[in-house]
């Protein structure tokens, strides 16, 4: 490993330089440097590997918003097979999240319920300060960030992680350290485990992340014997516009982004049926669109959609629009009648798409237990033109499953 402040112990039988610490973190995205961070502030040292050229991972790339759901049991109605226990903790201990990044001199806004977070709240903040300030305590520690470098194999003696072999550009070292973290374990831009854990449709979606998640974490927990959690098929992700030809880059990331419109509109197949609920969640939105032929479905909205999710926190967007200047099937009319003739043009049966939609408004406020799928949330018929149609398809942004831990962060076996 190269680095200035520090002389290596060396391995007498290898000839293998040894760096020694209190903590391994492997991953340098946000639960990473945050773990790191913490460690570093309660004096321990800490060296943190990175394999990317910088830090931060997806959550640099990402709004910077710390959300969380309402309550506890929010939770467990929005997301029924998470472990309940880690949910407990993610719930109690929240506060504590949102004001350790406060005590980094960092910027965190007020309070906010992003409007297409269901029962969602929580707080923005400067998430690249938030990085700065993680990786200033780690160095100011004694501790060192070293990035570019791959993490090849955890050392085990008498049945417990004792470190980790690595190497970088000017070859292999070894870290000796009481305690690993593992914090890369995301794996979706591996499409051999993407096949293997969400599926075979899935290991065609775009990826709307950092290109370094490979499962790189989840290698090594299996390695020397961690389990994975039940479910391993799940994954966060958004609607994209479609088709996007050019390629696909971080600054297309929201900005091609149809996600927030689906929990208000509607949402059909080629044969122009509705095939999800669609007010559960956008991410939501994004599993099921995956399992249908083609991966392609139809959002449809109206005025009323289109201004309440143009502007959000950050910036402006017009996102049909946005999707239209980039090539992508966009349609608009002053009516349903034709909108439903113009999507024919993208294989969508126009007629059906016309009969859902007014079957749609007139059973959606009145007699909304007659739909088929129902509908939980958002419950208003499409009637303010100009409507629009957006072509969209689905986007991973990061796996749900993993290696299964305890509340203390302790991988299971």
């Amino acid at each position: 490993m190269t680095s200035a402040r520090e002389s290596a112990i060396g391995d007498p039988q290898a000839g293998i330089p040894t760096f020694t610490a209190d903590l391994l973190v492997i991953g340098g995205g946000i639960a990473g440097m945050s773990a790191a961070a913490m460690a570093a502030a309660r004096g321990k040292r800490v060296i943190l590997v990175e394999k990317a050229e910088q830090i931060g991972g997806s959550a640099a790339l990402s709004g910077g918003l710390l959300w969380t759901l309402e309550s506890y049991e929010a939770l467990r109605e929005e997301v029924p097979l998470g472990d309940p226990d880690l949910g407990r903790v993610l719930i109690d201990r929240y506060p504590d999240a949102v004001e350790w990044v406060r005590s980094l001199g960092v910027d965190v806004a007020d309070k906010t319920y992003p409007r297409y977070v269901p029962r969602g709240c929580g707080h923005r903040f400067d998430i690249l300060g938030y990085f700065d300030q993680c990786r200033r305590l780690i160095i100011q520690s004694d501790g060192m960030v070293i990035k570019s470098t791959d993490v090849e194999e955890l050392i085990v003696e008498q049945g417990r992680v004792v470190g980790a072999r690595m190497r970088d550009r000017d070859g292999e070292a070894i870290v000796r350290t009481p305690w690993t973290a593992l914090a890369t374990g995301g794996f979706q831009c591996d499409r051999d485990l993407v096949r293997k854990y969400i599926g075979e449709q899935a290991a065609n979606l775009l990826i709307r992340s950092n290109p370094n998640s490979t499962g790189d974490g989840l290698r090594l927990g299996l390695s020397v014997g961690a389990a994975t959690t039940r479910d391993m098929n799940g994954f966060y992700g958004h609607l994209m516009c479609y088709p996007i030809t050019k390629e696909f880059a971080p600054s297309d990331f929201l900005r091609l982004a149809q996600s927030g419109y689906s929990l208000e509109g509607v949402l059909l197949d080629k044969a122009g049926q509705r095939f999800v609920d669609e007010s559960i969640g956008y991410f939501n939105n994004a599993q099921v669109l995956t399992q249908l032929p083609g991966a392609r479905a139809l959002l449809v909205g109206d005025e009323i959609i289109r201004l309440a999710s143009t502007t959000n926190a950050l910036e402006v967007i017009d996102f049909p629009l946005e999707a239209e200047r980039e090539g992508a099937h966009v349609a608009r009319a002053v009516d349903l009648e034709g909108l439903s003739a113009l999507v024919g043009a993208w294989g969508y049966d126009s007629d059906s798409v016309l009969a859902t939609l007014t079957e749609f408004n007139a059973l959606v406020e009145n007699y909304p237990d007659k739909l088929s799928p129902g509908r939980k949330r958002n419950r208003r018929a499409l009637d303010q033109p100009d409507y629009f149609a957006v072509e969209v398809q689905p986007a991973i942004t990061f796996s749900h499953g993993g290696l299964r831990i305890d509340t203390d962060a302790q991988v299971l076996q």
